[in-house]
């Protein structure tokens, strides 16, 4: 039960006798505790708004001319400029990509992988997370929804419980969908 504390603490799931003996581990097993700050540090970064970089266009001021006519012309002259300027500009916009922390909690695996539509269906090694059965990786992602699953040693696929967006893919496995800065 222990194992699972930590996880549920952070989601929100412990009743109150699970909650003392929560407060009671941190107090008297230091590996505990330092596996709960460092997932709970993990959650507030996840749980940070993501800043959206977008392109801002500045119209320069033109002095205001004497007939309408001259105005429709510089209005036009302003606004192909505009256009022009933005399809030479958008192609080269660079997308920021954004770090996304995969966790998922397995004590009884061996090895976790995770594969996704952000790997091309390769799968990614992750890396334990302190002692507790925790398995962890973090990646940059560009901007749009994915689809990933995990692999558990090696042959065993599963959606990420913490996901709740999921879909049936076409061979019967289910999937996670994540969806990045939109």
């Amino acid at each position: 039960m222990k194992d699972e504390l930590i996880s549920q603490f952070i989601d929100n799931e412990l009743d109150l006798n699970e909650k003392i003996v929560f407060v009671e581990t941190v107090h008297s097993d230091p590996v505990f505790t330092q596996d709960a700050l460092s997932l709970l540090q993990q959650e507030k970064i996840l749980t940070m708004p993501v800043p959206v970089n977008r392109p801002i266009l500045k119209l320069s001021s033109t002095k205001p001319r004497r007939s309408f006519g001259l105005f429709l012309k510089s209005v036009s002259m302003g606004l192909a400029t505009a256009a022009v300027t933005l399809f030479l500009l958008w192609p080269t916009a660079t997308i920021q990509p954004v770090s996304h922390r995969f966790v998922i909690f397995a004590p009884e695996i061996g090895q976790a992988e995770i594969a996704g539509s952000f790997s091309n269906w390769k799968p990614l090694s992750m890396k334990p997370a302190g002692q507790r059965g925790y398995w962890e990786l973090s990646l940059d992602l560009p901007p749009g929804e994915h689809r990933y699953s995990y692999l558990l040693d090696g042959n065993r696929r599963s959606p990420d419980p913490t996901t709740l967006l999921q879909e049936e893919d076409d061979f019967g496995s289910v999937n996670s969908i994540i969806r990045i800065g939109i």
